[in-house]
């Protein structure tokens, strides 16, 4: 009986997202004709080589991030002395062991940040765009938003390739591994509005890196990555939010001279899609509110990937504008609701095998859909 009155008093606690926020769009891109290309599936391999957790081995566990324990013990300090060791020896060994770990929070969150540009010929159906989106595994698997990813499910008209580095630079293509039916149901008309309007429920996807750009460029063994947090944000917590920002620069500066922007912020307001968990999160006015951030980063101060920026309120500047993120424990929940299957089972799985499988299953009836607001 108590459970069911905390769950109550807990859902009227969470504030209910606004019925139709303004969606942080990506950048609307002006480009002349470009070609359209196309790619391959391309199955990667089974055993990549790379020092992280193994998701095609099943004898390797996933290891992702938890929230950590609280411990009522505090631990033992050792001093300098009781090492048996100098002070000259400790400094040593402290400056090894700092060498040796990765680089800073913002150096590895712009690692495993990418940049998605999709380009269609001049006076085409369809908007070119430029969005963000971040690597989740390291055979390539990028997290984004459906309001981005929808776009590759129009490889006909469209153009896709993703890019790295600042400024971005052309690296990769990648194919569609999962986009909710869900979001695409109630969305798929708003495709070409200037602004869409929602609330981000169901607006995230997944893409899979299958080439490089250049014919004579081999993909690396492991991409950069992050772990996904399977716990809520809770509000305070301080977090580093990263994307594409290319909201006040001109088609050719986007294609030319667009680089990663990233800013500290904390989170603020958190709200539920109707249930009493904390799905979509308030990061603040900075630099990364703009459009073209869509799909970008929001991580802890140890790396761990907690949001995928999604909706905006639009203010008259980027400080005044309220950046929101969709949890990555929302996702992880819905995925399984929507695919009918873990997120971790489907990293766990045979990659090209997964995207051909959607393509086969899934992508008709969802291409159907968007092609029939224009035609």
């Amino acid at each position: 009986m108590m459970l069911v009155l905390f769950l109550l008093l807990l859902s009227f606690l969470l504030p209910q997202p606004a019925a139709a926020p303004i969606a942080l769009p990506p950048a609307r891109v002006t480009v002349a004709t470009v070609p359209v290309a196309t790619t391959t599936l391309q199955v990667a391999s089974s055993t990549p080589n790379t020092t992280e957790p193994d998701f095609d081995n099943p004898k390797t566990p996933a290891t992702p991030a938890r929230e950590p324990e609280q411990s009522a013990q505090v631990p033992k300090i050792e001093k300098v002395e009781d090492l048996k060791i100098t002070l000259n020896q400790a400094i040593e060994s402290f400056n090894q062991q700092a060498a040796a770990q990765p680089g800073s929070i913002n150096d590895r969150v712009r690692g495993a940040l990418i940049n998605i540009l999709c380009t269609t010929e001049s006076g085409g159906p369809f908007n070119s765009i430029s969005s963000s989106g971040v690597i989740i595994d390291p055979r390539g698997v990028i997290l984004t938003n459906a309001h981005v990813a929808q776009y590759f499910l129009l490889s006909e008209f469209v153009t896709c390739s993703i890019r790295t580095g600042s400024p971005a630079v052309p690296a990769y293509y990648a194919e569609l591994l999962f986009i909710p039916p869900s979001w695409i149901e109630k969305n798929a008309e708003k495709i070409d509005d200037e602004r869409p309007t929602g609330n981000g429920e169901h607006d995230y996807a997944l893409l899979r890196i299958t080439g490089a750009t250049e014919p004579e460029v081999s993909l690396p063994p492991q991409f950069p990555f992050l772990l996904t947090a399977l716990y809520y944000p809770t509000p305070g917590t301080d977090v580093l939010v990263a994307g594409y920002a290319a909201g006040f620069l001109g088609g050719i500066s986007v294609q030319k001279e667009l680089y990663a922007s990233s800013a500290f912020s904390k989170i603020g307001e958190v709200y539920t899609y109707g249930t009493t968990t904390a799905d979509l999160f308030s990061v603040g006015g900075t630099i990364v509110a703009q459009q073209g951030s869509s799909g970008g980063a929001v991580a802890t101060t140890d790396g761990t990937l907690i949001g995928t920026i999604a909706t905006a309120s639009i203010g008259e500047t980027t400080g005044t504008s309220d950046l929101r993120a969709i949890a990555t424990a929302y996702i992880v929940r819905d995925f399984e609701q929507e695919r009918g299957k873990s997120l971790e089972s489907l990293l766990s799985s045979n990659l090209g095998f997964e995207a051909a499988l959607f393509e086969q299953l899934y992508a008709p009836a969802l291409r159907e859909a968007l092609l029939a607001v224009f035609f």
